[in-house]
């Protein structure tokens, strides 16, 4: 009679040779033979009828690993090809839900604030404590917070300095330096450099991550107030690049007329109020006096009118020079909607969750 332990150590057994039967089958199932599919079959039976009835499994397991063997020689089983296989299926997976359902996106700007952040900078003119080599990377890995330190790399005089729209470029000594443009408020700009010399300093706060959900837009249609990304293929303006996404909240409505008037929105010569994030926007002080003019809606008598298949996207930040939206060149097409964002998941911060 087998004892407690013995037995418990042969349905252990059995029970990985049932998932290495199932893995050979998912994955050799579309190129092994039908014969060699169906003796692994027959020994999986085989052995399941021999645990069930508690009676010696031996010549079961045997037989089954020698089918699995069969499907799915050991030779391809072991080492590197086996996990190279399952990260394959993986990235597979990840592609598939990326593709389908959801997407990763990042806040580069700051047009969403304070709804949601783009890349923002702090003072702090040098490293502290867990800006060191050992802390800084799990500070970034939670906060999304990084000291970031422009040095001079050459003595000499400025001889020049030049701004696009994602760098300043300093030639000193005859040597070109690339400052990120965010931290031009804390930039030194000098007529002589020493070497080693800080031009710039200041702590670093990534924008925020967010997912969106691919699928929701083709079940239900887009609503009034969500926060979405859209493609800018189709949009005409100088400043748009056509190979970019753009977040923005959608403020108007196939075939409205939308104006703006004393810091508010109007559809069709009505007041847009709902949902009540548009009151927030209007009336909170840190929307800055709600929705500004500009671009297209100078004034309060000029109107957007949007076609039958168009929407109005407009930053929470409409302040000059903040938000590059709708007001500016108009529409957006439904066809170009990624879909709503749901959610921040990361950095680990005060907009992290559910978006609201």
């Amino acid at each position: 009679m087998k004892s407690f332990f013995t037995e418990r150590r042969e349905r252990k057994k059995c029970r990985s040779l049932f998932q290495a039967a199932k893995h050979a089958r998912n994955m050799r199932e579309d190129i092994a033979e039908p014969a060699q599919l169906e003796a692994l079959r027959v020994a999986e039976e085989a052995l399941r009828q021999g645990v069930c009835k508690k009676g010696s499994t031996q010549a079961e397991q045997t037989q089954l690993e020698q089918a699995i063997d069969r499907v799915y020689p050991f030779s391809l089983r072991r080492g590197v090809r086996e996990q190279v296989e399952v990260i394959i299926v993986a990235i597979a997976a990840a592609m598939a839900i990326r593709a389908f359902f959801f997407e990763p996106f990042k806040i580069p700007t700051g047009s969403m604030q304070p709804t949601l952040n783009g890349i923002t900078v702090e003072a702090q003119a040098a490293p502290t404590f867990f800006d060191n080599p050992i802390t800084k990377l799990p500070k970034w890995l939670i906060t999304g917070e990084s000291f970031k330190q422009f040095k001079a790399t050459t003595s000499g005089p400025l001889y020049g300095a030049k701004r696009s729209r994602d760098y300043f470029f300093l030639n000193i000594g005859g040597v070109e330096h690339r400052i990120p443009a965010y931290m031009e408020p804390y930039m030194s700009v000098k007529q002589h450099y020493r070497e080693g010399e800080v031009i710039a300093s200041a702590k670093v706060i990534t924008g925020d991550q967010i997912i969106v959900d691919k699928m929701r837009y083709n079940f239900t249609a887009p609503q009034r107030g969500d926060i979405s990304v859209f493609d800018t293929r189709h949009i005409e303006h100088e400043q748009v690049r056509k190979d970019s996404f753009y977040i923005k909240r959608m403020v108007g409505m196939p075939s409205e007329r939308i104006q703006i008037n004393e810091g508010r929105l109007i559809a069709d010569g009505k007041r847009v109020s709902h949902p009540p994030v548009f009151e927030q926007i209007a009336t909170d002080a840190i929307y800055n006096g709600g929705h500004q003019r500009a671009g297209l809606l100078v004034t309060a008598e000029d109107a957007i009118t949007l076609g039958a298949d168009e929407y109005l996207m407009c930053g929470d930040n409409t302040l000059p020079n903040q938000s590059l939206d709708g007001r500016y060149f108009g529409g957006v097409p439904r066809a170009d909607f990624r879909g709503p964002a749901v959610w921040v998941y990361w950095p680990f911060r005060a907009h992290w969750g559910a978006i609201r």
